[in-house]
């Protein structure tokens, strides 16, 4: 009754730790890109700092300088499944916009606020009327 075919305690003893392996490799790659916290930081004489804080622990930060940004827009973004706004800054010298939340889909009441914040820091720059003593110092 002795048969020549591989048994599954053979078989186990090198797909255990691959398998285990993979299911590891899986879930760190998956908590990489889970974004927990996205933040912008407006700076109306310096410019915008835009923060994402991922599940993993990373933290990405981008400044942009207040004279490249021209404007803020608000983009409603429809697709056949689905429909959500993003908020995205038309830069001096690029050919695209720059997504504020490239991972997050904040509901439109939460982007306006920011939105209304920023055309504000634009305006207050190309409008020197409008600028505070602390400005021309």
């Amino acid at each position: 009754m002795l048969s020549n075919s591989p048994t599954l305690a053979g078989k186990a003893s090198y797909e255990g730790p691959l398998e285990l392996f993979l299911v590891c490799f899986l879930f760190r790659q998956m908590l990489r890109k889970q974004v927990e916290k996205g933040s912008v930081i407006i700076l109306p004489a310096f410019g915008v700092q835009l923060e994402t804080i991922y599940r993993s622990g990373r933290t990405v930060r981008h400044f942009v300088p207040i004279g490249k940004i021209l404007k803020p827009v608000l983009n409603e973004c429809v697709t056949p499944v689905t429909c959500y706004w993003s908020l995205s800054l038309i830069l001096r010298g690029e050919e695209e916009l720059l997504l504020v939340f490239k991972e997050l889909y904040p509901p439109v009441s939460m982007l306006f606020p920011i939105w209304k914040a920023l055309s504000a820091a634009i305006d207050n720059k190309e409008r020197p009327d409008l600028q505070s003593d602390c400005d021309t110092k």
